[in-house]
Protein backbone atom coordinates (compact mmCIF):
# COMPACT_ATOMS: atom_id res chain seq x y z
CA UNK A 1 0.00 0.00 0.00
CA UNK A 2 1.67 3.35 -0.91
CA UNK A 3 2.16 6.33 1.30
CA UNK A 4 -0.60 8.53 0.22
CA UNK A 5 -3.32 5.26 0.26
CA UNK A 6 -1.86 4.72 4.59
CA UNK A 7 -2.24 8.35 5.08
CA UNK A 8 -6.23 8.55 3.50
CA UNK A 9 -6.98 5.66 5.62
CA UNK A 10 -4.98 7.11 8.47
CA UNK A 11 -7.21 10.43 7.71
CA UNK A 12 -11.00 8.60 7.21
CA UNK A 13 -10.17 6.32 10.57
CA UNK A 14 -9.61 10.12 12.70
CA UNK A 15 -12.75 11.45 11.12
CA UNK A 16 -14.58 8.73 12.19
CA UNK A 17 -13.68 8.36 15.48
CA UNK A 18 -14.14 11.88 15.76
CA UNK A 19 -17.60 12.00 14.60
CA UNK A 20 -16.61 14.27 11.77
CA UNK A 21 -18.06 14.30 8.18
CA UNK A 22 -15.06 15.49 5.34
CA UNK A 23 -15.99 15.51 1.68
CA UNK A 24 -12.01 16.70 1.12
CA UNK A 25 -9.74 14.98 3.08
CA UNK A 26 -6.96 17.30 1.84
CA UNK A 27 -8.25 19.76 4.11
CA UNK A 28 -8.13 17.57 7.03
CA UNK A 29 -4.40 16.83 5.82
CA UNK A 30 -3.88 20.53 5.77
CA UNK A 31 -4.99 21.18 9.29
CA UNK A 32 -2.62 18.59 10.61
CA UNK A 33 1.08 19.34 8.77
CA UNK A 34 3.46 21.25 10.36
CA UNK A 35 5.44 23.63 8.31
CA UNK A 36 8.71 21.73 9.34
CA UNK A 37 7.57 18.65 7.02
CA UNK A 38 7.16 21.16 3.97
CA UNK A 39 10.56 22.33 4.67
CA UNK A 40 12.19 19.29 4.19
CA UNK A 41 9.96 17.80 1.54
CA UNK A 42 9.63 19.92 -1.74
CA UNK A 43 6.08 17.38 -2.69
CA UNK A 44 4.52 19.13 0.51
CA UNK A 45 3.80 23.08 0.78
CA UNK A 46 0.50 23.22 2.58
CA UNK A 47 0.89 23.69 5.84
CA UNK A 48 -1.90 24.10 8.86
CA UNK A 49 -0.97 27.78 9.67
CA UNK A 50 -3.73 29.54 8.15
CA UNK A 51 -6.74 26.91 8.78
CA UNK A 52 -5.24 28.04 12.44
CA UNK A 53 -6.25 31.82 11.93
CA UNK A 54 -9.54 30.20 10.78
CA UNK A 55 -10.31 27.75 13.58
CA UNK A 56 -8.81 30.24 15.70
CA UNK A 57 -11.61 33.22 15.06
CA UNK A 58 -14.37 29.70 14.94
CA UNK A 59 -13.41 29.01 18.46
CA UNK A 60 -13.72 31.96 19.40
CA UNK A 61 -17.11 32.62 18.17
CA UNK A 62 -18.02 29.10 19.36
CA UNK A 63 -16.85 29.58 22.84
CA UNK A 64 -18.88 33.28 23.22
CA UNK A 65 -21.77 31.55 21.89
CA UNK A 66 -21.54 28.99 24.52
CA UNK A 67 -21.19 31.34 27.34
CA UNK A 68 -24.19 33.68 26.10
CA UNK A 69 -26.41 30.51 26.34
CA UNK A 70 -25.00 28.71 29.84
CA UNK A 71 -24.31 31.90 31.60
CA UNK A 72 -26.66 34.70 30.62
CA UNK A 73 -26.55 38.39 31.62
CA UNK A 74 -23.16 38.80 32.44
CA UNK A 75 -20.68 41.66 31.49
CA UNK A 76 -18.51 41.92 28.29
CA UNK A 77 -15.74 42.36 30.61
CA UNK A 78 -16.93 38.74 32.23
CA UNK A 79 -17.29 36.99 29.15
CA UNK A 80 -13.95 37.93 27.86
CA UNK A 81 -12.48 36.30 31.23
CA UNK A 82 -14.72 33.45 30.70
CA UNK A 83 -13.65 32.80 27.46
CA UNK A 84 -9.84 33.10 28.01
CA UNK A 85 -10.06 30.28 30.63
CA UNK A 86 -11.95 28.31 28.03
CA UNK A 87 -9.96 28.32 24.92
CA UNK A 88 -6.62 29.08 26.29
CA UNK A 89 -3.57 27.18 25.03
CA UNK A 90 -3.46 24.56 28.24
CA UNK A 91 -7.01 23.65 28.13
CA UNK A 92 -6.70 23.45 24.30
CA UNK A 93 -3.56 21.22 24.37
CA UNK A 94 -5.24 19.39 27.10
CA UNK A 95 -8.60 18.68 24.85
CA UNK A 96 -6.05 17.37 21.74
CA UNK A 97 -4.39 14.70 23.47
CA UNK A 98 -8.18 13.43 25.25
CA UNK A 99 -9.02 13.32 20.99
CA UNK A 100 -5.44 11.34 20.62
CA UNK A 101 -5.06 13.89 17.40
CA UNK A 102 -1.17 13.90 17.59
CA UNK A 103 -0.13 10.57 16.43
CA UNK A 104 -1.55 11.91 13.15
CA UNK A 105 0.47 14.90 12.88
CA UNK A 106 2.65 15.29 9.95
CA UNK A 107 6.20 16.46 11.08
CA UNK A 108 9.61 17.24 9.52
CA UNK A 109 12.41 15.06 11.32
CA UNK A 110 14.04 17.48 13.20
CA UNK A 111 10.42 18.58 14.71
CA UNK A 112 10.07 15.24 15.21
CA UNK A 113 13.47 14.40 16.97
CA UNK A 114 12.79 17.50 19.48
CA UNK A 115 9.38 16.28 20.32
CA UNK A 116 7.37 18.52 19.05
CA UNK A 117 4.43 15.89 19.17
CA UNK A 118 4.16 15.97 22.61
CA UNK A 119 4.49 20.15 22.65
CA UNK A 120 1.25 21.80 24.00
CA UNK A 121 1.45 24.64 21.49
CA UNK A 122 1.63 22.49 18.54
CA UNK A 123 -1.37 20.37 19.93
CA UNK A 124 -3.23 23.59 20.93
CA UNK A 125 -2.35 24.90 17.52
CA UNK A 126 -3.28 21.83 15.58
CA UNK A 127 -6.62 21.77 17.18
CA UNK A 128 -7.90 25.15 16.53
CA UNK A 129 -6.50 23.58 12.23
CA UNK A 130 -8.97 21.34 12.45
CA UNK A 131 -11.30 23.35 13.72
CA UNK A 132 -10.67 25.83 10.67
CA UNK A 133 -10.24 22.59 8.57
CA UNK A 134 -13.99 21.60 9.79
CA UNK A 135 -15.33 25.44 9.13
CA UNK A 136 -13.91 24.93 5.25
CA UNK A 137 -15.42 21.90 4.34
CA UNK A 138 -18.58 21.58 5.95
CA UNK A 139 -19.69 25.19 6.90
CA UNK A 140 -20.14 26.95 10.20
CA UNK A 141 -22.67 25.19 12.02
CA UNK A 142 -20.72 21.72 11.51
CA UNK A 143 -17.77 23.65 13.10
CA UNK A 144 -19.97 25.40 15.95
CA UNK A 145 -21.22 21.81 16.59
CA UNK A 146 -17.87 20.31 17.27
CA UNK A 147 -16.64 23.28 18.96
CA UNK A 148 -19.41 22.91 21.41
CA UNK A 149 -18.98 19.40 21.68
CA UNK A 150 -15.29 19.91 22.86
CA UNK A 151 -16.08 22.90 24.88
CA UNK A 152 -19.01 22.16 27.11
CA UNK A 153 -16.87 19.19 29.59
CA UNK A 154 -14.12 22.05 29.74
CA UNK A 155 -16.84 24.29 31.04
CA UNK A 156 -18.35 22.52 33.34
CA UNK A 157 -15.21 21.65 35.16
CA UNK A 158 -14.50 25.46 35.18
CA UNK A 159 -18.18 26.06 36.69
CA UNK A 160 -17.36 23.44 39.37
CA UNK A 161 -14.39 25.07 40.59
CA UNK A 162 -15.33 28.42 40.04
CA UNK A 163 -12.05 28.89 37.93
CA UNK A 164 -13.68 31.42 35.89
CA UNK A 165 -15.56 33.89 38.30
CA UNK A 166 -13.71 33.79 41.69
CA UNK A 167 -15.94 36.71 43.25
CA UNK A 168 -15.09 35.67 46.46
CA UNK A 169 -11.58 35.95 46.07
CA UNK A 170 -12.03 39.58 44.24
CA UNK A 171 -14.67 40.58 47.18
CA UNK A 172 -11.52 39.98 49.63
CA UNK A 173 -9.48 41.81 48.23
CA UNK A 174 -11.97 44.84 47.70
CA UNK A 175 -12.38 44.44 51.57
CA UNK A 176 -8.53 43.94 52.05
CA UNK A 177 -7.87 47.32 50.02
CA UNK A 178 -10.24 49.10 51.99
CA UNK A 179 -9.40 47.76 55.29
CA UNK A 180 -13.10 46.46 55.95
CA UNK A 181 -12.54 43.58 57.63
CA UNK A 182 -13.13 40.10 56.10
CA UNK A 183 -16.49 38.97 54.27
CA UNK A 184 -19.23 36.77 56.54
CA UNK A 185 -21.29 34.43 54.70
CA UNK A 186 -24.14 32.64 56.18
CA UNK A 187 -27.03 30.48 54.41
CA UNK A 188 -30.22 32.52 55.49
CA UNK A 189 -32.68 29.44 53.38
CA UNK A 190 -32.14 26.59 52.34
CA UNK A 191 -35.00 24.65 50.36
CA UNK A 192 -35.69 21.60 48.28
CA UNK A 193 -34.84 17.73 48.37
CA UNK A 194 -31.65 17.12 49.19
CA UNK A 195 -30.55 16.11 45.26
CA UNK A 196 -31.94 19.56 44.28
CA UNK A 197 -31.22 21.93 47.09
CA UNK A 198 -31.33 25.29 46.37
CA UNK A 199 -29.26 27.56 48.74
CA UNK A 200 -29.60 31.45 49.79
CA UNK A 201 -26.52 33.16 51.16
CA UNK A 202 -25.89 36.74 52.70
CA UNK A 203 -22.49 38.15 52.97
CA UNK A 204 -22.23 40.61 55.35
CA UNK A 205 -19.12 43.53 55.06
CA UNK A 206 -18.26 44.97 58.31
CA UNK A 207 -20.93 43.16 60.15
CA UNK A 208 -23.80 44.60 57.93
CA UNK A 209 -25.32 43.28 55.19
CA UNK A 210 -23.85 43.77 51.80
CA UNK A 211 -25.78 41.09 49.17
CA UNK A 212 -27.71 37.99 48.60
CA UNK A 213 -27.02 35.15 46.30
CA UNK A 214 -29.21 31.98 45.53
CA UNK A 215 -26.96 28.69 43.96
CA UNK A 216 -27.51 24.75 43.57
CA UNK A 217 -24.96 24.40 46.48
CA UNK A 218 -23.60 26.84 49.24
CA UNK A 219 -19.85 27.80 47.17
CA UNK A 220 -22.33 28.88 44.17
CA UNK A 221 -24.69 30.76 46.51
CA UNK A 222 -21.38 32.65 47.75
CA UNK A 223 -20.48 33.31 44.72
CA UNK A 224 -23.12 35.34 43.57
CA UNK A 225 -23.44 36.46 47.17
CA UNK A 226 -19.82 38.13 46.29
CA UNK A 227 -20.86 38.91 42.76
CA UNK A 228 -23.65 41.19 44.24
CA UNK A 229 -21.60 43.01 47.08
CA UNK A 230 -19.11 43.52 44.73
CA UNK A 231 -21.62 45.24 42.05
CA UNK A 232 -23.44 47.27 44.99
CA UNK A 233 -19.88 48.66 45.95
CA UNK A 234 -19.80 49.70 42.33
CA UNK A 235 -16.86 47.70 41.52
CA UNK A 236 -16.54 46.96 37.71
CA UNK A 237 -16.10 43.13 36.52
CA UNK A 238 -14.18 44.74 33.22
CA UNK A 239 -11.41 42.98 31.94
CA UNK A 240 -9.09 46.01 33.58
CA UNK A 241 -10.50 45.07 36.98
CA UNK A 242 -10.44 41.73 37.46
CA UNK A 243 -7.31 40.41 39.00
Amino acid sequence: MSEDSLRLRELKMLASRLGIRFDNLAVLDRALTHASIACERKDRHENYESLEFLGDAALGLAAAHLLFQQVPERTPGEYSRMRAALVNRRCLARIARGLDIAPAIRLGKGEELAGGRARAALLADCLEALLGAVYVDQGWEAARAFAVRLLKPELAILQEQHQIWDYKSRLLHYCQSRRIGLPEFAVVRSDGPDHKKVFEVEVLLGGKPAGKGVGGSKKEAEQQAARVALAQAGVSFDDADME
